[in-house]
């Protein structure tokens, strides 16, 4: 028996039976829909994660503060009463002694500050930044210029501000070269930054006023004790353990030891993403295996009551010539038609679902862009998965169709 005619024989079957067809390929379309959207899922989680570290600075970034908390022993938490913080001095040191570092910066974030243009007013955030503030960050001057080295000098009262406060303060006016108030302190507007947008990492960077940490220390920080957090870009993503050692060998150096900082780094997050993610896909895949194995049950046993419905017409054909490989093939790939338009049918609902739930979550959730790729190597698995079990639960059936003698099958009522 030709291939091609078994495979029309086989749509003819299921167009001849199309409610009794649908509902025994339901489990095969459940658990491949739920196979496909889970790594569809997984898989977008993971990439939402990179594309949102790329926007502040890179899968390689590395930052480092000093922790409030340390853990002792028997893990329970005291305070960290150490006296040592992060200073601007151990930036330079940093710089001068990390080979596997390609640069870094430090910074001073203050909330709740009383920003005043005129006669508006908000309540923002205040950063003190030092060089390669924007390279660190991936956040660059989109007017006008950022923070210098005469500015950190000269301790001016220069300011960069995001584009939500060029639009609150100024009300579309432009603001390079004018001047705002913090709390009491005038400042000169000499840059704008690009917009970054309302990420899961980005969310209020927009609403942030950026000065010379120089003049934050004198101005608004004083004599109170407040480390710096260091934010380090590593040379490459493969360096970033090397870095991260590397930096703990220069605070050990300039403070003594290491274990009052706490270092946090995009590879240990994503590399914790892909685990969380393979978890619920080992868990959601073994549901989808459920359901599956329930699909290829209902097809063995819609294979048995085909077998058994056309049991005279099976004499028939051999009584002409068939043989019973003819027989077998036929029956065999009515299973895998039928299996395969369960899968298709999994696969087009898995990406519906995927797509849907991605939209969903970018819009109630995450509140940004979460991008959902449908795993080409999710449905090529998927495809061969319902293959597989049209071939392994229709060889039973199709093989007890095969073995029915001509006499036995014409005698059939």
């Amino acid at each position: 028996m030709q291939i091609t005619q078994g495979v029309n024989v086989g749509l003819a079957a299921l167009r001849r039976n199309k409610l009794r067809s649908v509902l025994t390929t339901l489990g095969i379309i459940i658990g491949i829909a739920a196979v496909v959207t889970v790594v569809s899922l997984g898989g977008g989680a993971k990439a939402i994660v990179m594309a949102e570290f790329e926007r502040i600075g890179g899968t390689s970034l590395i930052v480092c503060f000093r922790q409030d908390r340390l853990r002792r022993a028997d893990g329970t938490y005291v305070p960290n009463k150490h006296p040592a913080y992060i200073e601007y001095a151990d930036l330079a040191f940093v710089l001068e002694t990390c080979p596997s570092i390609a640069t870094a910066s430090a910074d001073q974030y203050w909330s709740n500050f009383l920003v005043t243009h005129k006669q508006n007013n908000q309540t923002l955030s205040v950063q003190g930044a030092t060089l390669f503030y924007q390279e660190v960050h991936n956040w660059y001057v989109e007017r006008g210029r950022f923070i210098t080295q005469n500015d950190m000098d000269r301790r001016e009262t220069v300011c960069v501000i995001g584009s939500e406060v060029q639009k609150d303060l100024f009300r579309g006016a432009d603001p390079i070269g004018q001047e705002l108030k913090i709390n009491t302190e005038r400042f000169t507007v000499v840059g704008v930054m690009e917009k970054k947008g309302d990420g899961m990492a980005t969310g209020g960077w927009d609403s942030r006023v950026v000065i010379p940490f120089s003049t934050m220390k004198i101005r608004f920080i004083g004599k109170h004790k407040a480390g710096l957090t260091l934010w380090v870009q590593a040379e490459s993503f493969e360096k970033v353990d090397q870095a991260v050692a590397e930096l703990k060998v220069a605070l050990r150096q300039q403070h003594g030891s290491e274990k009052y900082f706490k270092f946090f780094t995009a590879k240990e997050l994503i590399k914790e993403v892909g685990n969380v993610s393979r978890i619920i896909q080992v868990l959601l895949g073994g549901v989808a295996s459920i359901a599956l194995f329930v699909g290829g049950i209902g097809i063995m046993n819609i294979m048995l009551v085909s077998v058994t419905e056309r049991t005279r017409e099976i004499g028939l054909r051999k009584a002409i010539g068939a043989r019973r490989r003819d027989i077998l093939i036929q029956f065999l790939i009515e299973a895998i038609v039928l299996s395969l338009c369960g899968g298709l049918i999994g696969i087009l609902i898995g990406s519906m679902l995927a797509s849907g739930s991605g939209w969903i979550i970018s819009k109630f959730v995450i509140k940004s862009e979460f991008l959902i790729t449908v795993s080409i190597q999710a449905a090529s698995l998927a495809f061969s998965v319902s293959a597989l079990i049209g071939i392994f639960f229709g060889i039973y059936p199709a093989n007890k169709a095969a073995n029915l003698t001509p006499t036995e099958a014409l005698r059939h009522e």
